[in-house]
């Protein structure tokens, strides 16, 4: 049977109803600049209908759900995408690090030091008895040897500072994956009653973008809403249970730092930021430190081999020291070869310009022989063109090679970087289209919602006025 007040309650459901259509478009405006806000909408639909005589008679609308609208497979492949572009990203930034470091071309370049260090020794061949010109190649050498160290130490400072960004990485990693083990435990109990915590999953959604630039995840949602990430095929947060990340310091790889589980498990790296910065730690500057060192032992060794052989005008050389040149450059650390940072002028020979082997022919015991000559010293110079000192080619060769690959492998970076850049960019713009808050359709809404809920109140006053009609008015002839 139909209740006679029935009417009103139909327009009861609609005043509701649109009432809460309204406040989710208010709630959509007010977040159409939050980061990672996801659009939502009333779902309504009429409510169950009741049997009468003439028929089924429907009983007004309720609103079954508040619904995201937002597309699981676009999330898929912005984040897949995401780790690439952190990846590149890194990796360009350290190329750019370093090509400051090599800082070629330039007037305070290695190429620069050397070209001066070889130019000196011209310049000793045609004046061997010059003390200033004996001078000025001491200091060129030193100038070649500072140089040198300087690059070590930047290169060692730049593996350093990666090494840092690594435990920042994973002390980073660690919170956001807190943070998402504390939403999971908010959305499930909040979706116990069988509605969506629609800004709870927006504030996780924004934690998972944000953890896959850092690194390769993989995410699962279970059955009550819990989300379970997994880096390399072992899961850093599940449910509520969190598994975090430890950097621990591997005496093997110059106390820098690995990534591994809390049970000293490492954690496979597949992709991302962190990725690039293990392997740039580890690979790229190492690299670049080991083929330095070995232009300063080719260097070092070629000079000295060639000075030996030839004679100093020293009068009063120190004791064991002979006629002949001693070694120009020598190590600071007797355990270790010639490197980059392993490398020395001859302190005797700072003392004593003289002892510099310029000459080449046998004095006798009689040093006016030779202040003339000045062959030694020219071959010491035209080291600079011999192409079997270091992998069949000169060290000018050899450095501006290695320059030359470095360009290049920085501007294929770079050209990751935009490419990838770009491809996330319309991914994201093709997420937002779907997921972002329209004003306009939210002003359209509003404008729907509002005539929708002016009608409702209208249907009531309609059937109010009846009801007075029935309950205060009938009846009233004859009274």
């Amino acid at each position: 049977m139909r209740s006679t007040f029935f009417g009103l309650n139909i327009g009861a459901k609609g005043l509701a109803a649109q009432q809460r259509a309204l406040d989710i478009t208010g709630h959509n405006i007010a977040n159409a600049n939050t980061k990672g806000y996801t659009r939502q909408e009333a779902v309504m639909q009429s409510s169950t209908p009741i049997k009468t005589n003439q028929g089924f008679v429907g009983t007004g609308v309720e609103i079954t759900d508040i619904r995201r609208i937002r597309d699981n497979y676009l999330d898929l492949q912005v984040r897949s995408e995401s780790k690439t572009l952190g990846y590149w990203e890194f990796k360009s930034d350290i190329f750019q690090k370093i090509e400051v470091i090599l800082n070629e071309p330039s007037d305070a370049g290695l190429r620069t030091t050397m070209d001066k260090f070889w130019s000196a020794w011209e310049d000793l061949s045609r004046k061997p008895e010059s003390s200033a010109v004996r001078t000025t190649v001491i200091q060129t050498g030193q100038g070649v040897v500072d140089t040198f160290n300087h690059m070590d130490q930047q290169f060692r400072d730049l593996r350093d500072d990666i090494d840092e960004s690594v435990n920042v990485t994973i002390r980073e990693l660690n919170s956001l994956a807190k943070q998402i083990r504390d939403l999971n435990y908010q959305i499930v109990k909040g979706e116990a009653g069988g509605h969506k915590a629609n800004d709870l999953r927006d504030k996780r959604d924004l934690l998972i973008d944000e953890m896959a630039k850092l690194v390769d995840i993989d995410v699962i949602e279970d059955q009550w809403g819990a989300v379970t990430v997994s880096i390399g095929g072992r899961a850093i947060v599940s449910g509520n249970v969190l598994n975090q990340l430890e950097g621990r310091i591997n005496t093997e790889n110059n106390n820098l730092t690995d990534v591994v589980w809390a049970d000293g498990t490492a954690v496979k790296i597949r992709s991302g930021k962190l990725q690039a910065m293990l392997e740039t730690r580890d690979q790229l500057v190492v690299d670049f430190m080991k083929k330095l060192d070995l232009m300063a032992y080719e260097f070092a060794t070629a000079v000295n081999e060639v000075h030996k052989q030839g004679y100093h005008i020293s009068e009063n050389p120190p004791a064991g020291y002979g006629s002949t040149g001693a070694d120009f450059f020598v190590v600071t650390d007797i355990t270790s070869d010639f490197s980059a940072a392993n490398i020395a002028i001859n302190l005797d020979i700072i003392n004593d310009v003289n002892l510099i082997a310029a000459a080449t022919t046998d004095p006798d015991g009689n040093i006016e022989n030779i202040l003339g000559d000045g062959s030694n010293a020219l071959k010491i110079a035209q080291l600079k063109y011999d192409n079997s000192l270091i992998n069949g080619t000169t060290l000018d060769d050899y450095y501006r090679s290695e320059t030359a690959k470095l360009g290049v492998a920085s501007q294929e970076a770079q050209r990751m970087v935009e490419n990838q850049g770009l491809m996330v960019a319309q991914l994201e713009s093709k997420r937002e289209m779907v997921m972002g808050v329209s004003l306009d359709e939210e002003m359209t809404n509003m404008v729907r919602f509002q005539h929708a809920y002016s009608s409702a109140a209208r249907y009531i006053t309609a059937v109010d006025q009846m009801l007075d009609i029935l309950v205060n008015r009938l009846g009233l002839f004859g009274r």
